[in-house]
């Protein structure tokens, strides 16, 4: 699939294929070392949602909301 053919996909067409090549990349990242900062950031994170201070989103309701305007 080249650049026209993926900036001819809706936003949905899109996100599919951004999930679907994650899939397919995630043995390759799990292989490879995350990095500190990016650790203290997801470290920095939980402790706001276990503090009460943020919360999660359901990622399918995250997916619902995409290219719907706010």
């Amino acid at each position: 699939m080249n650049p026209i053919e993926i900036s001819n996909l809706s936003s949905r067409e899109k996100f599919q294929l951004m999930e679907a090549l994650w899939e397919d990349l995630r043995p390759i990242i799990d292989e490879n070392e995350i990095p500190e900062d990016h650790i203290a950031l997801l470290e920095s994170r939980w402790n706001k949602i276990a503090s009460g201070e943020d919360h999660l989103v359901d990622w399918d309701d995250v997916k619902d909301t995409i290219g719907t305007p706010k």
